[in-house]
């Protein structure tokens, strides 16, 4: 039996078959009646695309592009320009971004919403207004949660990290309990046992727990609890009074906010430094790279994905896509960067 096809919907409803296909593809151009009836038939008929036939339309699509590339947009939530340069994390983030878009044939603009007098809702205004039809935002690093009131039914869209509460989009993010995962299995083969985390609970809350979920369900010690330590407010005085109770003989952190505190215990206490957010700038502290150009560029295939089958607004099914990071050994050098900058 021959598989059902457009043309069969358009003979059962009396249409052409481009008011189909448009129907079919979301397009603006078909009133929302018309809509439900061609999508009730091809539900009825248990039409399906051809997957070959897409994968032209999509090629084709692609061709028109090559001689003026679409623009897409990277919003940055909170970050300044400034801030954004004095993190290599959000360097690495964009640079991977703006990569990945040129290799499919895009363009990435860089917005941020903490600029003066800027609003989601002025953002999507310019955005519409410069036809950008899909955005990236940032994390939003400050806090659990949060709200950004973008035009959201206007655009495709992606939100990098877990953190973002409202509404519930396509979103990407570093596998922090693989992450810390990671560096528990490292260190146990060292012959640590003592493992300690020191953490900020806002940033652990951003992440569903996953950090502490993870150091608790594969510490090398049945009871850990003691070793654990998250803080609302980190202090170097509170740090040092958990370091002489716990006395752990490797310290995890989030980042590194605590390598300068550690640099104050004498050399023969000290206990070995182990990040969750390697940084190529302190090579000298062993832990997990989150290859955060990695992340950027999944961020790039969702958002281009949603463009190429003109999916826009709250999706009804989120996706959730994840990555993985790298274990890198204290001393070891810097990854050598592909590629030139960010175009």
């Amino acid at each position: 039996m021959a598989r059902p096809s457009m043309n069969d919907i358009a003979l059962r409803l009396g249409i052409s078959k481009m008011t189909v296909s448009r129907a079919l593809r979301g397009g603006k151009h078909v009133e929302a009646e018309l809509r439900g009836r061609i999508l009730g038939v091809a539900e009825e008929l248990g039409y399906r695309p051809d997957p070959e036939i897409a994968k032209l339309m999509t090629h084709m699509r692609r061709t028109r592009r090559t001689a003026e590339p679409q623009t897409l947009a990277f919003v940055w939530a909170e970050r300044s320009s400034r801030e954004m340069e004095r993190s290599s994390w959000s360097q690495q983030l964009v640079l991977g971004a703006h990569r990945q878009a040129e290799k499919l044939g895009f363009r990435l603009e860089e917005f941020h919403l903490s600029a003066r007098g800027m609003t989601g809702r002025r953002l999507s205004d310019i955005l519409e207004a410069r036809g950008i039809p899909g955005f990236i935002l940032s994390p939003l690093v400050s806090r659990s949660r949060g709200h950004v009131s973008m035009a959201w039914e206007k655009f495709s869209s992606v939100v990098i990290g877990l953190g973002y509460a409202r509404p519930q989009l396509h979103r990407v993010h570093h596998h922090h309990y693989l992450g810390m995962m990671t560096a528990l299995r490292m260190l146990k083969k060292q012959g640590c046992k003592r493992i300690g985390f020191y953490c900020g609970s806002t940033i652990n809350e951003r992440m569903f727990r996953a950090w502490s979920a993870s150091f608790l369900a594969h510490h090398p010690l049945a009871k850990p609890g003691e070793l654990l330590a998250l803080r609302k407010v980190m202090s170097r005085g509170d740090f040092q009074e958990w370091l002489r109770g716990a006395k752990p003989e490797v310290v995890i952190d989030g980042g590194h906010l605590v390598k300068e505190w550690l640099e104050e215990v004498p050399a023969s206490r000290r206990p070995l430094h182990v990040s969750l957010g390697w940084r190529a700038d302190m090579p000298e502290v062993a832990g997990v790279d989150q290859q955060a150009d990695v992340l950027g560029a999944a961020a790039v295939d969702l958002l281009v994905t949603q463009y190429q089958q003109n999916e826009r607004g709250i999706p009804d099914s989120p996706r959730i896509v994840m990555t993985e990071g790298r274990w890198r050994s204290a001393g070891e050098r810097p990854p050598i960067s592909k590629g030139g900058g960010k175009g």
